[in-house]
């Protein structure tokens, strides 16, 4: 049956809180003082704050003074748990000798906390509403958990109220149900809460013990800190301990049997045991004595007067705690058979009890042990070290397939030629690389490189993060042998290489093939049956060197360790490697666990103890010594898993054998075998149709076959100011476009890719390509292509900006051109014909280019023009009609705003069901979010208020947030005619800048809305409507944060713009309009001021950029800030004034 559970907080639990989210700040001091309590109860110091003690006279006893220093030490204990749990406006008045004084003080400056509490628990009853889906029985027992909490802080209330109170929370169709089983209204707690159970549950099961009156059987049990029976004022809290008996399935009809004590009766089919005295209880809860529990199978009655844990105390001693112990552990008796049962008698039984966990082969297993501490090596390595002494005296005992090793170890045999051995140490070394590995160790590593002697089979294991290490690490290993052994190496054995003779292992040393498959097949093994991440492979190869180096070969007698140091080797110190191990902190605070979990991931070098790693602190460190919970690590068979440790392309395990005996008939691998051709695929004779070659770029792995991948474009912001220059100048604008852009980029990394499917060479079926260019899917296509660009046309004269790296400019005395790159789109964009002709010239000679004309599209934005009044409109008609039919909204009504005046969006509105929720998931509204939000960055800054608003609930949305995305979209439908326009003014050319903010707009947080507006020759370049970073206290200061961010926005407009060298009024400053006075004050000097000290450093840049003369901030009325829809909804005449302002026009076009 399931445990009854009552509420209440672990000490640890109590100590977190109180020093972290429930310090003492006030009115919170009820709940406080009783996490202090359970605190204090469970160190043993509770007495300390109850009173003070005085220091013994100077000829008191010795008792006394040892009592009064146990005292003191405990009181410095205390004051620390006081002082870190309480707030600062509490510990700077602390200024007492005694805890108990400080108590005192606190409930003195707080002496309205009784009523305070009261107000709370009242609060949180009228509140507590039971729950669709939520246990009635659970719900009931919160109720009474908060009346006794109420009673016990001195409020009493009538048997009828609490009635009432506990009826009015329930739901309707409780109360229906609870109502038909009742024959009369009752104002007793206890029956309307018995009724309510049995009318929800009119069967009751006869075994379950504690289902009903749970609350009165409850009254049984005392509090740990107050002495109390009833449910009291230290139990408020969430977390839970539980008390019951064990869940599983049990016989409910049992014979009632009275007998000895000293006999127990094992039932492996019961879910709960009988006893029939109370002697031997170590926990118990006595049950009312006025219910019928039980009924045996003769159909007598049998009432149950307590249940608890029980304690067997054996003849030898043993002391065993019958505790749910069926459940996870398994024990051995010596018991009698009778009737189908096994009867235990304690008086005459001498047997020992077997305590035995999931694996329990009576660790069969030290066979299986050894084992795995050895690094899973094979049984007869084991049988070998058995035989020699190594591992104690135990009978060797076959096991059966580990399943580690059958995962980590299935290889193909390798088949190796015969060399002469060596004779002496030192005489063949035998070295190898292997690597990378696609995943990196800690540390970074991603290579290792062995060095074997021939003659002893002892090796050295070295990682490497780079391959080019290897000579370094060559020689590392060379001094430290010589030095070790005084001798001298004589050869060092490998494919012969080239690369070697270089300083470089390139190329595999094949000879030791068969010692790095062992290595990694012992790593494999040694992480399928651990937990650790496969970053830890590192640790595991050191340790599986470690271990090769003590275990017998098949190709010496005696142990490598014992011919490489003249001495058997001691390995009764070996471990599980990856078993969980508690290791003692070196420095404890009292009221903190001694020791941490952590798992054994090695052995120093150069020290005695292991290598342990603490998963809280994502650390590996040295220890002596450690509880390793080895028995529980091999019950662990769920833990096993695959780890896919393998070698970036890697080779055969096959070693290779001398080139005497090969077909030679391969070509060197540094030459491509075939390059990959970049011009377009022959295409058939429809249009429109286009078949590539595309790579899969998914199998690449980072740092192998490439590095980077960034590729700027350019950005929307820049194209618009250009749009405004070319209109105010006249500028010509063409249009170019790339074909097969990605096919141009030069590759600086080695990529080889099979043949193509249906294109293979029929006479090489087995060579691979080397791609000498990128091509299409390749992770670094597109940063190769916009390198290889950038190389070209600069070779033409042309300069990168500063600012915007897909800007590019050529200056030739009054000539001015523009060029302006995203991906393969290319505008050319200048005031002389000729230079335009010979750019283009030269683009098609570099690369293969298709001339569009003057532009008329570019991103699915429409560019419209009417030169006699030096004009430009962008317009995304088309791609609005697109989205509206991808959301059906084609047919919609027409909406005059994108937001309603008045309408808030909370998280209040977002669904709180499960089924409302899943309803709404089939909402597209992120889709659609994103979908309005390109058309707000392009030309649409008239919706960036309602879509940064919208955007903010689309992990869990709700009608009214749907509802305001479609107004987004029937606004977009009556608008999508509008250009954003440049240009069709006389005024000089200039950038002018606008700043609003609107103070705390979201309901949810409090934060306020930012918004900006920068204009050039009549039109907006940029915007930006955003939630700020913080919350503002006042309206200065959320338009002082706003025109902040403005400012920097300011900044880089300017530069930019310098860089371009035609708009001559950004010599002077930007002028930036704000509606605070306050904030623009602030801004131009940094006034003292009382409601300003707190504001971030990050925020005071205006003043600095102001001071430079980059920006120039004014104020203007709040009537003609055009920044003002940004930051939020307005009536329609208003909201379509200010978009006029910002160039949002309707224009009269011919198709």
């Amino acid at each position: 049956m399931s445990p009854i559970s009552i509420p209440f907080y672990s000490p640890e639990e109590s100590l977190r809180l109180i020093t972290g989210k429930w310090k003492l700040t006030g009115q919170n001091f009820p709940v406080w003082k009783l996490h202090l309590q359970n605190v204090l109860s469970a160190q043993g110091k509770l007495y300390v704050i109850n009173k003070p003690m005085s220091r013994p006279k100077s000829n008191a006893p010795e008792e006394e003074f040892a009592e009064y220093f146990r005292f003191m030490a405990d009181e410095s204990d205390v004051m620390s748990v006081l002082v870190f749990s309480m707030s600062p406006e509490f510990t700077r008045d602390l200024r007492v000798k005694f805890c108990h004084e400080a108590v005192k003080n606190v409930e003195n400056q707080l002496g309205f906390y009784k009523h305070t509490g009261k107000l709370l628990i009242m609060q949180e009853i009228l509140s507590l509403k039971l729950q669709k889906g939520q246990s009635v029985k659970n719900h009931l027992i919160e109720m009474r958990r908060l009346f006794k909490c109420l009673s016990r802080l001195g409020y009493k209330m009538t048997q009828e109220e609490l009635v009432y109170l506990m009826w009015f929370s329930l739901t309707k169709e409780v109360q229906d149900t609870a109502s038909a089983y009742m024959k009369e209204p009752k104002n007793d707690v206890d029956k309307v809460h018995e009724d309510i159970l049995a009318s929800l549950e009119p069967v009751p099961e006869p075994a379950n013990l504690m289902d009903t009156d749970i609350i009165d059987e409850l009254g049984d049990l005392s509090c740990p800190e107050c002495g109390s029976k009833d449910i009291c004022e230290h139990s408020m809290n969430i977390d839970q301990i539980e008390i019951g008996l064990p869940d599983a399935p049990g016989i409910f009809m049992i014979d009632c049997l009275i007998t000895s004590y000293e006999s127990w009766v094992i039932d492996t089919g019961s879910g709960n045991h009988i006893c029939n005295h109370l002697k031997g209880f170590t926990r118990r809860k006595t049950l009312r004595k006025d219910r019928s529990n039980l009924r045996v199978g003769e159909g007598t009655p049998l009432i149950a007067e307590a249940v608890g844990s029980y304690s067997l105390s054996l003849p030898s001693g043993l002391v065993l705690e019958l505790d749910n112990f069926f459940k996870d552990n398994i024990f051995y008796f010596k018991a009698t058979p009778v009737d189908g049962l096994y009867t235990v008698n304690l008086k005459d039984n001498n047997s020992e009890i077997y305590h035995i966990s999931k694996r329990s082969k009576d660790i069969e297993d030290q066979t299986y042990l050894w084992h795995c501490r050895l690094g899973h090596i094979n049984k007869k390595r084991v049988e070998l070290l058995l035989k020699g002494g190594f591992l104690g005296n135990f009978d060797y005992k076959p096991f059966d397939n580990c399943e580690s090793c059958l995962s980590g170890k299935m290889t193909k045999q390798p088949f190796n030629s015969e060399n002469e051995r060596a004779t002496d140490l030192l005489e063949i070394i035998h070295t190898d690389v292997c690597g990378p590995f696609s995943h990196v160790a800690r540390g970074g590593y991603r290579y290792f490189i062995t060095f074997t002697d021939d003659f002893s089979r002892y090796g050295y294991v070295y990682l490497m993060r780079h391959k080019s290490e290897t000579f370094e690490k060559f020689k590392e290993y060379q001094n430290e042998v010589q030095n070790l052994l005084d001798k001298r190496i004589k050869f060092l054995r490998s494919d012969r290489g080239g690369e070697y003779l270089s300083d470089e292992f390139d190329n595999h040393l094949m000879e030791c093939g068969l010692r790095n498959r062992t290595l990694l097949d012992m790593v494999r093994t040694m992480m399928c049956h651990s937990s650790l991440p496969i970053s830890f492979w590192g640790h595991a190869l050191e340790t599986a060197a470690h271990i090769l180096n003590r275990v017998p070969t098949k190709s010496v007698e005696k142990t490598p360790y014992e011919l490489w140091k003249g001495k058997k080797p001691n390995i009764s110190f070996l471990k599980i490697w990856g078993c969980e191990v508690y290791v003692k902190r070196p420095t404890s605070e009292k009221l903190k666990p001694k020791s941490d979990k952590c798992f054994f991931v090695g052995y120093p070098k150069t020290t005695v103890g292991y290598y342990f790693y603490n998963p809280e602190e994502n650390k590996v460190f040295v220890a002596r010594n450690g509880k390793f919970l080895e028995e529980k690590f091999l019950s662990l068979e769920n833990t096993r898993k695959d780890v896919d440790l393998q070698v970036v392309d890697e080779e055969s395990t096959t070693p290779v054998v001398d080139p005497e005996i090969q077909h030679n008939n391969v070509e060197p691998q540094s030459e491509p075998i075939e390059e990959v051709q970049t011009q377009d695929l022959r295409r058939s004779s429809r249009t429109g149709c286009k078949a590539r070659l595309v790579a899969k770029g998914f199998t690449q792995t980072h740092g192998i076959d490439y590095d980077e991948t960034f590729s700027p474009v350019a950005m929307l912001k820049s194209i618009r100011i250009l749009m405004a220059i070319s209109a105010y100048f006249n500028y010509e604008i063409w249009q170019m476009d790339v074909k097969t852009a990605f096919l141009n980029g030069k590759l600086t990394e080695d990529v080889y890719m099979e043949q193509p499917e249906g294109f293979e060479d029929p006479k090489n079926p087995n060579k691979v390509c080397k791609l000498l260019k990128s091509i299409y899917r390749l992770k670094q296509a597109s940063r190769s292509w916009n390198l290889h660009f950038d190389e070209r046309i600069k070779e033409f004269g042309f300069t990168k900006s500063e600012f915007e790296p897909c800007v590019y400019t050529k200056f030739s005395g009054s000539i001015v051109t523009f060029l302006v790159l995203y991906v393969d789109d290319i505008l050319l964009i200048g005031n002389d014909v000729p230079t335009l002709q010979s750019v283009k010239s030269w683009l098609s000679k570099c690369f293969q280019m298709k001339d569009l004309g003057e532009a008329a599209y570019i991103l699915s934005i429409k560019i419209y023009r009417n030169r006699s009044r030096r004009l430009i409109g962008l317009s995304q008609s088309t791609y609005i009609d697109k989205i509206l039919k991808k959301f059906r909204m084609d047919e919609s009504k027409k909406g005059f705003i994108p937001m309603q005046h008045g309408i808030v969006l909370s998280k209040t509105q977002c669904p709180v069901s499960s089924q409302d929720q899943d309803k709404m998931k089939s909402v597209p509204y992120a889709s659609a979010i994103g979908s309005i939000m390109y058309a707000m960055l392009c030309t649409r800054p008239d919706v960036a208020y309602s879509v940064s608003v919208t955007s903010r609930y689309q992990q869990n949305l709700g009608e009214p947030h749907w509802v305001a995305v479609k107004n987004i979209l029937k606004y977009l439908r009556r608008t999508k005619e509008m250009f954003l326009v440049f240009g069709g003014t006389e005024d000089e050319i200039s950038v002018t800048g606008y700043s609003d903010a609107s103070f705390q707009t979201d309901r949810d947080d409090f934060r306020s809305q930012s918004g900006y507006v920068f204009t050039l020759n009549g039109g907006a370049i940029s915007w930006k409507s955003s939630k700020q970073d913080t919350i503002a206290d006042s309206t200065t200061e959320a338009e002082y944060i706003a025109a902040s961010d403005a400012a920097k926005e300011a900044v880089w407009l300017r530069n930019f713009l310098s860089d371009l060298r035609v708009v001559a009024s950004i010599s002077r400053p930007i002028d930036i309009f704000c509606d605070n006075s306050g904030a623009v004050a602030q801004a131009k000097e940094p006034r003292e001021h009382h409601k300003s000290r707190h504001v971030l450093r990050k925020y005071h840049l205006i003043r600095e950029i102001i001071g430079r003369g980059d920006v120039r901030i004014c104020k203007i009325p709040t009537e003609d800030n055009v920044a003002d829809p940004l930051t939020k909804p307005l009536a329609r005449v208003k909201h379509e004034a200010h978009a006029n302002s910002i160039g949002m026009q309707y224009l009269e076009t011919s198709s």
